[in-house]
């Protein structure tokens, strides 16, 4: 039988070492040692083939030279205690047992010397490639952590723990740097490491795929947050040289990744974003990100280009040149349901700004787009706005006109901003439209409309006390009596009690025929 050679051997024991833990090696022996590989025999100078009898009999598959097409039918659906065993077994077939027991001991990390005629050096992880210099470009450490890590996410089927010592390690690498450089080396390892997670969570199955999403998203959290720390010390007129090409780097990543048509893990767009807000001061670096960003429309592959990102990365480049005209062309280039959450922080910018014509063509944009697609993840922000809109320009009606527009779906944040504003006239013509009875609307909010403006609370009552009425049964009756007495004190406190005597004269007589509710009327004192 022919043998691996040296430097494949070497690669299949560092790739059981790097992907199988101390447990599953181990469980793997155990498996050689009691007999239980039925066969095993090399298909070509690289790969392995295998039988294993576990509680079935499990088909092995080694690749020495790309260990991701390893595989094992066993349900276990990961790399296996069975991959070990047919090593191991392969191993013994060509020296011995002392060959195999030596395989064992390399992939556990003990130092021992090699039996046989196979002779192998098992490198630790992390230490395969020499380690780029401290002036090399990063593509140049991009490839290095690529070639030193690119495979973790097979070990991230349920958790990205694996994934923190490689941050960690990775990050030490340049702790020596100064801290300007140091900053871009550590935003271009955490894109590593999101980019890691990634490729982890497709290999789940779409029915777990939800509950690992939600896992995957808590634990990289602190890892995403502290990229937008480091974003946001960028000091873009001190970024030159050998810096600005990490800049370029790092940009070029996120755009990369962002511009996939597929379904991501991260918000690309937004990592993406974090540079170019910072760098958008400098305008040789703003005018070239601008060029390329906009030449992605038409590269040949165009059909597989996330166009919304395309337009939206563009639109708020030129937002943050100030251009907001081209910025909403391009925003109107974009899947609104898909770039709106990018288009409020600028409407709501450019508020705190009060430069009201531009916030005018912005809130003109939103609201013709969201009234075409009324829901209330759509109309939720726009209330927003218009709020803050017509609290800083009472005068402007139409932000009142595009609340009002929107009902019902709008009711519950312009009934909240009437009050607010104190138009308490106007909400309570909202609350007689939509139909609402006071004892819905909150007793804090009846008591201070009532003790404001009592007038407008009678109406309501009157609305309410009817359909009390009209349900033609004692509780409703019961209720109606209840109503009745409230609205009694708002007429006396707006100093009408001529009309409340005539409105519970015109009560009585309407509904005198229904007996039930004349006692009611009687019990509750209404009327003597």
């Amino acid at each position: 039988m022919a043998s691996l050679d040296d430097k494949l051997h070497t690669a299949l024991e560092h790739s059981l070492g790097q992907h199988l833990n101390e447990e599953i090696i181990r469980r793997g022996w155990d498996y050689y040692r009691s007999g239980q590989v039925l066969n095993v025999k090399q298909a070509d100078e690289e790969t392995l083939y295998g039988a294993v009898q576990g509680s079935d009999v499990y088909s092995v598959l080694l690749d020495s030279d790309h260990f991701r097409y390893s595989k094992c039918t066993c349900p276990f659906n990961d790399y296996c205690k069975h991959m070990a065993a047919v090593y191991f077994a392969y191993c013994h077939s060509l020296d011995g047992e002392s060959a195999a027991k030596a395989a064992y001991d390399r992939i556990r990390g003990i130092d021992g010397k090699p039996q046989g005629s196979v002779t192998v050096s098992v490198p630790k992880f992390g230490g395969r490639h020499a380690q780029p210099s401290d002036d090399a470009p990063p593509e140049e450490w991009g490839l290095w952590m690529e070639a030193e890590y690119g495979e973790t996410w097979r070990s991230c089927r349920h958790s990205l723990h694996a994934l923190q010592p490689v941050l960690s390690a990775l990050k030490g690498t340049t702790k020596h740097w100064n801290k300007s450089s140091q900053r871009l080396h550590w935003m271009s390892v955490i894109l590593f490491v999101l980019d890691q997670a990634e490729q982890a969570i497709k290999t789940v199955d779409t029915f777990s795929r939800y509950y690992h999403e939600m896992s995957f998203l808590r634990m990289a959290e602190p890892w995403v947050e502290h990229y937008y720390t480091l974003a946001l010390e960028l000091e873009p007129s001190e970024v030159t040289g050998l810096e600005r090409s990490w800049i370029d780097y790092l940009a070029g990543y996120a755009k990369n990744k962002a511009v996939k048509q597929e379904q991501q893990l991260f918000d690309w767009t937004y990592i993406y974003l974090a540079i170019c807000e910072r760098m958008s001061s400098n305008a040789e670096w703003y005018e070239n990100e601008l060029d390329a960003i906009t030449k992605e429309e038409f590269r040949e592959s165009a059909e597989l280009v996330n166009l919304t990102f395309v337009h939206t990365a563009a639109a708020m480049l030129c937002f943050f040149g100030r251009d907001d005209e081209k910025a909403l062309v391009h925003f109107g280039k974009t899947d609104f349901q898909r770039s709106q959450k990018v288009i409020y922080p600028c409407v709501a910018q450019r508020l705190e700004e009060g430069d009201w014509k531009v916030i005018g063509h912005w809130m003109s944009f939103l609201y013709d787009h969201i009234m075409k697609v009324k829901n209330a993840r759509t109309i939720g922000p726009f209330m927003t706005l218009c709020r803050r809109a017509d609290t800083d320009q009472p005068d402007e009606p139409r932000w009142t006109r595009y609340m009002v527009e929107m009902l019902p779906h709008s009711y519950s944040d312009l009934s909240d901003h009437w009050l607010a504003v104190k138009k308490y006239e106007e909400w309570a013509d909202l609350q007689l439209l939509i139909g609402m009875k006071p004892d819905d609307l909150g007793i804090q909010n009846v008591r201070e409309v009532a003790k404001a403006a009592p007038s407008v609370m009678i109406p309501l009552y009157h609305q309410s006390i009817e359909e009390s009425i009209n349900s033609r049964n004692r509780q409703g009756y019961r209720l109606a009596v209840k109503e009745l007495k409230k609205l009694e004190k708002l007429y006396k406190a707006d100093k009408h009690s001529d009309k409340w005597d005539r409105y519970i004269a015109g009560i009585v007589s309407k509904y005198q025929r229904l007996r039930a509710f004349q006692e009611e009327l009687w019990k509750g004192k209404i009327v003597t």
